[in-house]
């Protein structure tokens, strides 16, 4: 892929000074910079997830360095990598060893580059380096991230656990006195979703080929990475299940099929990679304002939400989002100094997730409060992947304290009896691959309810089982029984 070269600008005494310290094991072969302050400045480059690069990425890292040169003494270039690029252009990083300082990256990669050696382990120096941040974000969101008691990448303490809600169209519910506040479960909702169906000829449940896959939030992935395997969040056993056949799991998979046959899933779902914008009702995980703010304006309609389920805190949940930083990186102690400024002082953060001041956003008084106003939506960085939530300036349409409520709920969240947990895979990789090709395969159909579990079930389990599922059940039950000192 042919790469668009970034040419981070800086202040006037850096351009000055020539070529500064080089990042990602580069050879420095001119005098360092400094700041006012007498301090020497250093390039980093921070690689991360977007809609590609910013049409004002010149003049936005132009000030970005203004402020973080006289701050910190860092000069930083930025590669915001697209999304459909995302997957192949960061392996690329990873596997030859490109230059870079600090890098993006969550659970589905993360175990796997520890073990390639690409990060560097950070753990002794989050006290010293990073010390505002450590105080902002619980001793359980480290040790969501650690592996044989070490931490390689600093999370984005964000809506870091997981909370599901209904979200239903305010309309239906009023129209026909839907008691929604009481429809908590999958098998509760069928009675009215037939009368949605008849009444509207829609389909009240409209999916892609995932379906509505929150029914797997209860069970901890242990570091496995496929759906059909897990324990329960609140197990203190420490079972290691087929989930498939837990009874929560089957009968909500029975009730999928009888949705499907029923007409209440759209038929087109097993083969769907995009749903439609508008649901008369959807599982969405996040908080109870985003229904205000998001899942309503989303698709034009105003909703009404309910809490679906417990505030879940586990290791996949705090690895959604995180920042590690290259074992050939000159600068670790700077990288960190870098993320604990994005995350705690609020202007710098401000720039990372609303963009440019005067161009992308403006400060407003909203009734003595300061507030950010939108000028337009053309900021391509995605604000979950630089660092918290909680040190963001709300937006001037927001009217409730949604960083307030996510602080609330991930205060309030049951961690997983598997948090701190990992999976050692070194024993299973192969049967893993063999395993989760096998579910791939199958998974669009049983989620959208095509197929009726009583028959699906047993055939993909044989399959599984000869592909050594019996072996990842073993391995896996014996780990977690140590870890639980069993």
């Amino acid at each position: 892929m042919k790469l668009r070269k970034l040419a981070a600008l800086g202040m006037t005494a850096i351009m000055a000074a020539g070529t500064l310290a080089g990042c990602g094991g580069s050879d420095d072969k001119k005098e360092t910079a400094k700041n006012a302050g007498g301090e020497d400045i250093v390039n980093l480059k921070w690689v991360i997830i977007g809609n590609g690069m910013p049409d004002n990425y010149d003049s936005w890292i132009g000030k970005v360095n203004d402020y973080i040169g006289e701050k910190i003494g860092v000069n930083l270039e930025m590669e915001v990598i697209p999304w459909g690029d995302w997957d192949d252009r960061r392996n690329i990083i990873i596997s030859t060893n490109e230059p870079y300082d600090i890098i993006f990256g969550n659970g589905n990669n993360y175990m796997a580059d520890i073990k390639l050696g690409a990060y560097v382990d950070i753990t002794d120096m989050i006290p010293e380096q990073m010390k505002e941040f450590n105080e902002l974000m619980p001793e359980k969101y480290w040790d969501a991230v650690k592996v044989d008691d070490r931490i390689y990448g600093v999370p984005a303490y964000k809506d870091s656990s997981i909370s599901n809600y209904a979200v239903w169209d305010k309309e239906l519910v009023d129209e026909y006195n839907i008691d929604y506040k009481n429809l908590t479960t999958i098998e509760s909702l069928t009675p009215t979703f037939e009368m949605l169906k008849k009444e509207k000829n829609d389909y009240p449940v409209y999916v892609k080929n995932d379906g509505v896959y929150s029914i797997f939030d209860v069970y901890d992935q242990i570091g496995a990475g496929m759906q059909i395997l897990g324990v329960r969040y609140d197990d203190p056993e420490g079972k290691v299940c087929f989930t498939l056949e837990e009874p929560e799991i089957y009968s909500a998979l029975e009730t999928f099929h009888d949705w499907y046959k029923k007409g209440i899933i759209n038929p087109d779902a097993a083969t769907l990679t995009e749903a439609r914008v508008y649901n008369m009702w959807r599982i969405a995980q996040g908080w109870e304002s985003a229904g205000e703010t998001a899942w309503g304006p989303d698709m034009g309609k105003e909703v009404v939400v309910q809490k679906w389920g417990d505030t879940i805190l586990s290791n996949e949940t705090v690895r959604g989002s995180m920042n590690m930083i290259s074992a050939n990186s000159k600068y670790p102690e700077k990288c960190l100094e870098l993320l604990n400024l994005v995350n705690t002082d609020t202007t710098l953060r401000d720039m990372f997730y609303y963009g440019e001041e005067g161009v992308n956003f403006e400060y407003v008084d909203v009734d003595g409060t300061q507030k950010v106003h939108k000028i337009n939506t053309d900021w391509s960085m995605a604000g979950y992947t630089q660092g918290t939530f909680f040190t963001v300036t709300p937006e001037d349409t927001t009217t409730t304290d949604q960083w307030g409520e996510i602080k609330a709920l991930n205060e309030e969240a049951v961690p997983s009896v598997m948090l701190g947990f990992n999976l050692d895979t070194t024993e299973i990789d192969s049967q893993l691959a063999n395993c989760r090709e096998i579910w791939l395969r199958y998974k669009s159909e049983v989620m959208a309810g095509v197929n009726d579990p009583a028959d699906v079930i047993p055939k993909m389990k044989k399959e599984l089982m000869n592909a050594g599922f019996q072996d990842i059940l073993d391995e896996a039950q014996a780990q977690v029984d140590e870890f639980l000192g069993k």
